[in-house]
């Protein structure tokens, strides 16, 4: 009796509210639950427009896209290849085929950094005896500057100078800049421009380490490659040439007490190895590593004692001059057509010992 009535009370419908505070409460309810119900709807909506623009773009760009190219080498594989050097006749036809924006009877045109003074000066005065015009930068030396500018005048060339800080990177792409819209030719660029500063590990800063890097390596890069595609257009024999002037000691001859500088030429010798590729055929990139050609100014000076020792470890009993490496970056510019992504030490023997 008592399951009877159990079921037949929970099969009977609810009471239907009886007060009108309960009607409205479940009109509110009921409102409530339809609002919810239309934003529900409404964001599916929104969301399925979305996806349906998104495939539609995705799509037509793939429809629109060119086939895949092949992937190209790896890098590491490329890395371990020898460079294609191609037949004599190709070059011939490469240099010959080319017409830049001036006179045949041109003179080449040297761009030399740092040649205010030392080693840079002599390269000038040697590539300008040579038979080149001269574009050259210098930092601080202004009356060295100028009285180099009346040097270069007196043998019968142009001459160039501007004031750049090689360790401003605006002012390095200002410089690019300006010579590749302003000169007609380029045909031999050194870099010589150098920051020798000893730094002891107990006193080395992080901006003067990065300083050394700018002036040795960067800036040399950077101009490199903003002045290749003039540089391309030589219509010397053996084409343009890059030559970087580096060190015998970054070699793998490290001096003690100068690592930030040694490190800065090494960057620069691995430079002339990776733009050896990259301009070939058309420009050679070679460097000069002297040792001694001009005793070390400033903080950097030796003392007659270190000067002494240095000597006695040269096979040649002398120090260099800024001569001997001069004459060495005119031979590699203007005679050494076949030679490309070398180091040639300039020191007397000094390796050898």
């Amino acid at each position: 009796m008592r399951a009877r009535q159990f079921i037949a009370t929970i099969a009977q419908p609810p009471a239907a509210p009886k007060t009108p505070q309960e009607k409205e409460a479940l009109r509110d309810s009921a409102k409530l639950i339809l609002f919810f119900c239309l934003i529900g709807v409404l964001i599916v909506g929104v969301v399925w427009l979305l996806l349906a623009r998104h495939r539609r773009g995705v799509q037509q760009a793939l429809a629109s896209r060119e086939p895949p190219a092949p992937p190209g080498p790896s890098a590491w594989e490329e890395a371990g290849r020898r460079a294609a050097v191609p037949p004599p006749d190709a070059l011939e036809e490469t240099h010959a085929g080319v017409t830049p924006p001036m006179k045949r009877g041109a003179a080449p045109v040297a761009l030399v950094t740092g040649a205010a003074k030392r080693v840079g000066r002599e390269i000038a005065l040697e590539l300008a005896r040579a038979g080149c015009d001269i574009v050259f930068t210098y930092h601080q030396s202004h009356d060295e500057a100028q009285s180099l500018a009346r040097e270069v005048s007196e043998l019968g060339r142009e001459c160039t100078g501007f004031q750049v800080d090689l360790a401003n990177w605006r002012e390095v792409e200002a410089l690019a800049e300006q010579l590749s819209k302003t000169l007609a030719r380029l045909d031999v660029v050194v870099h010589n421009a150098s920051t020798f500063e000893p730094s002891p590990l107990a006193d080395i800063e992080p901006s003067e380490a990065l300083r050394q890097m700018w002036v040795n390596a960067l800036a040399p890069l950077m101009i490199s490659a903003r002045l290749a595609p003039l540089l391309r257009q030589s219509p010397l024999p053996g084409g343009a040439c890059i030559v970087a002037m580096t060190d015998m000691h970054s070699l793998g001859r490290p001096r003690r007490r100068h690592a930030a500088y040694l490190m800065s030429k090494g960057a620069l010798n691995e430079m002339i190895h990776a733009l050896a590729r990259d301009l070939a055929p058309d420009v050679r990139v070679n460097g000069v590593a002297p040792g001694v050609v001009a005793w070390p100014e400033g903080d950097a000076e030796m003392s007659d004692e270190e000067k002494a020792r240095y000597l006695r470890r040269i096979p040649l009993g002398r120090a260099g001059s800024p001569a001997d490496a001069a004459k060495t970056v005119r031979w590699i510019a203007f005679e050494a057509a076949y030679m490309t992504g070398q180091i040639i030490r300039v020191d007397g023997g000094r390796w050898l010992t």
